[in-house]
């Protein structure tokens, strides 16, 4: 594996994946909800540096989304900075919210 496929490998917590936004199953080509492509960006993804986003099952449909690492990172800002606005947690103390914190470190994991 080269030092690339190394950095991308990044494991996503299962109680953070609720929390990032994907686009609605009936807008993704096959190849992405196959987690062949990016959810997003749609670039062709390896096995070595796709970052899995955990099987997902809607209206009874299973899916399995992954991502390139730029995307996900982009994704993941975005459920840190919503974050907030939704947990009642964070209304109270943003300091005391294990959830807010996991998503700023996987925030700061990606950037690298």
């Amino acid at each position: 594996m080269t030092t690339a496929e190394t950095r991308a490998l990044v494991d996503i917590p299962a109680e953070l994946l609720p929390l990032i936004p994907l686009p609605p199953l009936t807008v993704l080509s096959d190849a992405r909800a196959r987690g062949a492509e990016c959810v997003w960006g749609g670039e062709p993804l390896s096995t070595a540096t796709a970052i899995d986003l955990g099987e997902r099952d809607t209206d009874g449909s299973h899916w399995f989304p992954r991502a390139c690492r730029p995307c996900a990172r982009r994704a993941v800002l975005v459920a840190r900075n919503d974050h907030p606005g939704l947990c009642e947690q964070c209304t109270d103390d943003t300091g005391r919210c294990e959830a807010g914190r996991a998503l700023h470190a996987l925030v700061l994991e990606l950037r690298r």
